[in-house]
């Protein structure tokens, strides 16, 4: 399957070093913007992230692409919730057929509206999980450090995903 990563999920995954899990699961592409956004910016800002994501393009687990349906994408550049990272990355999973893997909820909004299809960020750990890539209690550590280094989640979703733990 091919997952479309936007900066969010690039971010979050590079910081937890398990890109290079998923990368040897899945197809894995990354935007340009996405790249600029990550890489890019987050050099000038001195992210070792960023230095970790640049060295696994150079070493080629990613594809990179662009948005080659200037329309479409011109048309998500419209909407002030979404930035060109986010408007690029639904742009080529709507061209690609492919998966967008978004965090953001303006982001998942727009991808329901244009069928877009889209997962987040724990959808990927549970894929990991049963791609027997990490154990069941990763699920969790990996949600934990994603907690601790900033990415946010509500409460109940937070629930709902030990409770899919608990399931497993």
């Amino acid at each position: 399957m091919k997952f479309i990563l936007d900066s969010t999920v690039l971010i979050y995954f590079a910081k937890l070093k398990i890109l290079e899990k998923l990368a040897s699961a899945e197809e894995l592409i990354i935007p340009a913007y996405v790249y600029e956004e990550v890489v890019s910016e987050g050099k000038k800002r001195g992210k070792e992230d960023a230095l970790f994501v640049e060295k696994l393009v150079a070493d080629g687990l990613f594809k990179m692409a662009r948005a080659s349906d200037e329309g479409f994408f011109g048309s998500l550049l419209k909407i002030p919730a979404l930035s060109y990272a986010d408007s690029e990355t639904l742009a080529i999973a709507k061209e690609l057929s492919a998966v967008a893997v978004v965090d953001e909820a303006a982001s998942r909004a727009v991808a329901e509206l244009h069928s877009i299809k889209f997962h987040g960020s724990v959808f990927l750990l549970f894929l990991l999980f049963r791609k027997k890539l990490i154990q069941k209690s990763d699920i969790k550590f990996y949600v934990d450090r994603m907690v601790e280094l900033g990415w946010r989640c509500s409460t109940e979703f937070y629930a709902a995903i030990l409770d899919e733990i608990r399931k497993l």
